[in-house]
């Protein structure tokens, strides 16, 4: 069992080791995701490139102002932006410029250009944004796909709690990777090399000094990485947990109220909700000690530089205007790398939730189509079973050398008592699972060899569980046939006889379902579900125990549905119950996952002593 729990538990995942790189994840979301949407993200980095722009244009104008107008210290190199604003100046005076007239000349300049760094960061925070939700859709569209296409086992195993924490929490977690982690990155880095730059022009000597601060924050970053991608996972995995909890509650509250728990639940949400508030604390704790470390050093590289370039201008080695600017750059220069540090955690965050969903991603389905699969519409319905068995777990067989064949029109029952394999039967002829030996096929084909949709429009099956989605009645009416015209939903409908009880409804076949059809009897949601079945127009039809839960009279109109509806359908009944079993054409009864006879009614009940057996246990009479 340990096997198929290491594979298909969610649970089982949700350890605190990392199985990917940092690099790796964020590569896989580039290639599969942010390459979808190109055109935006040349955008973004364009609108990158020209912020970097406004970011160096407004140093250099302090340090023209300082040194031409202030403190009389004017350099060669910034005789071209002198002209500019004495253009300007004489454009607003008309007459030649005074200092006054400069002064303002470069304030607006300076306006001017912090307006357009204003203008160009709004639209690339607009667009980093857009292009998140973009990929977040495409992730999202991508897990629900292949959550459909995973295997029943799976399901069985999963935790749809856990799962559900994935496509919300975990994608949302993902935008912060996208904006700090992809396009900010790539921006950082452009930026951080051209200031660099820009602090050689003014001044090597000093750039050493700023740059020497690097290897201490790279040396930090290293030590405290293991400790935020360790706690940010364990974050992640709790949040998963407490909607779990949360979903498993709700689901549950009617059972609670009436076995009188509700302290005992709120005492296990609150034990979870506790475990899930100390993770994130323990997350933001290290994330933000490790920006407080970042600001610490890039405080003393600041007080390195001004008093090492304060020295320079008191030896008349450098101007006050090129000692601002310089500290400019390098604060601007340690802006990227304080920024990296401070939103590292959300990074580390973002990249956990990532790879929870890329595990799931990378989940290969148990029961795949066939590369070349047939399709075909016109189906007899007729079905084999040859030499088939089954297991769900290892050396633990649930159906051993089943053989059964079923003919075009047949009605059949599957009986038994509970835990003989009847439903695996089910399973095995949706192909939800496939055999571990033999072979199941329909009008003489493998069913490993029929495309999915092929088998499925052709079998419908009506579950123990009537579920009904959000929606109208109508809209679950059609599920499996959507263009099927109102009058033929109406005739299913009125045939199954559930047709007056929707039309007393307040807006008829358009009413709301409330969560599951809570607003319906339980016998009426069931009859929907076999109106659905039968809308879907099924060349096959099963019963897994779909009469089991629902009382007398509904149990009394499947059956009459049964014989006038399905006088042109292969008709499959699974259940234990004597008293719907009566009126097939033949019973399968099963016994411990083996065929153990089968027959009419009145055949087993005189050559069967386990028919008799059941028979006398439900309290149907036996004749000798």
């Amino acid at each position: 069992m340990a096997e198929y729990v290491d594979r298909y538990d969610i649970g089982s995942q949700e350890s605190n080791a990392r199985r990917m790189s940092d690099t790796g994840i964020i590569k896989r979301i580039v290639m599969d995701y942010v390459m979808r949407h190109k055109g935006l993200f040349v955008l973004d980095l364009v609108l990158v490139f020209f912020k970097m722009l406004t970011v160096l244009a407004r140093p250099y104008l302090y340090k023209t102002v300082l040194d031409f107008y202030i403190a009389g210290t004017p350099t060669d190199d910034a005789v071209w932006l002198v002209d500019i604003i004495s253009s300007i100046a004489v454009s607003l005076t008309k007459s030649e410029p005074h200092l006054g007239g400069l002064l303002l000349s470069a304030a607006l300049l300076y306006v001017a250009i912090a307006a357009l760094e204003w203008v160009i960061t709004t639209a690339q925070l607009y667009y980093i944004e857009k292009l998140g939700l973009y990929v977040i859709a495409d992730i999202r569209a991508d897990f629900f796909s292949h959550i459909n296409d995973l295997s029943q086992r799976f399901f069985e195993y999963g935790n749809t709690g856990r799962l559900v924490s994935r496509v919300t929490n975990d994608a949302e977690a993902l935008k912060k990777v996208l904006s700090t982690g992809v396009v900010g990155l790539v921006g950082d880095l452009l930026m951080t090399f051209s200031i660099v730059l820009m602090m050689i022009f003014l001044d090597s000597q000093l750039t050493l000094v700023a740059l020497l601060i690097a290897p201490l924050l790279a040396v930090t970053s290293r030590v405290f990485q293991g400790w935020i991608k360790e706690a940010w996972r364990t974050a992640r995995r709790n949040v998963a947990s407490l909607t779990g909890k949360v979903q498993d509650l709700m689901y549950g509250a009617k059972l609670t109220k009436s076995l009188v728990q509700e302290e005992r639940s709120l005492l296990e949400f609150d034990e979870t909700n506790e475990l899930n508030m100390q993770t994130q604390i323990r997350a933001e704790t290290v994330s933000v000690a490790y920006s407080s470390v970042a600001t610490v050093l890039g405080s003393i590289m600041t007080a390195a530089i001004w008093y090492l370039g304060g020295m320079k201008v008191l030896g008349t080695t450098r101007t006050i205007g090129q000692l601002v600017a310089f500290s400019n750059y390098s604060e601007s220069f340690f802006t990227p790398i304080q920024n990296l540090a401070m939103l590292y955690g959300e990074i580390q965050s973002g990249l956990a939730g990532a790879e929870r969903i890329f595990v799931i991603l990378d989940e290969d389905p148990e029961v795949q189509e066939s590369e070349e699969p047939v399709h075909f519409d016109d189906m007899r319905g007729e079905i084999e079973f040859k030499d088939v068995n089954f297991s769900y777990l290892p050396d633990q067989p649930v159906l051993t050398d089943i053989n059964l064949r079923i003919k075009p029109g047949e009605k059949i029952a599957i009986f038994g008592p509970t835990g003989s394999g009847k439903s695996t039967i089910i399973n095995l002829l949706g192909r939800f699972y496939d055999p571990v030996e033999g072979q199941v096929l329909v009008d003489e084909h493998d069913l490993r060899d029929l495309s999915f949709s092929s088998l499925r429009s052709a079998v419908s099956i009506v579950l123990q569980e009537p579920y009904l989605f959000n929606g109208t009645v109508e809209y679950n009416l059609k599920f499996g046939n959507p263009d099927v015209p109102a009058a033929e939903m109406a005739r299913v409908a009125e045939y199954v006889g559930i047709h007056e009880a929707i039309t007393e409804l307040e807006d008829g076949y358009t009413t709301l379902l409330h969560e599951r059809g809570t607003n319906l009897s339980y016998g009426q949601r069931q009859l929907i579900c076999l109106a659905r079945a039968i809308i879907a127009d099924p060349r096959i039809l099963v019963f897994d125990e779909a009469t089991s839960s629902v009382d007398p009279y509904t149990e009394a109109r499947i059956q009459e549905t049964l014989r006038q509806e399905m006088m042109n359908r292969t008709v499959i009944l699974v259940t234990h119950r004597v008293s719907t079993v009566r009126d097939m054409d033949r019973i399968i009864l099963l016994e411990e996952g083996v065929i153990a006879d089968e027959g009419t009614h009145d055949q087993l009940l005189q050559r069967s002593s386990l028919y008799r057996e059941l028979c006398e246990m439900q309290l149907v009479e036996v004749i000798s």
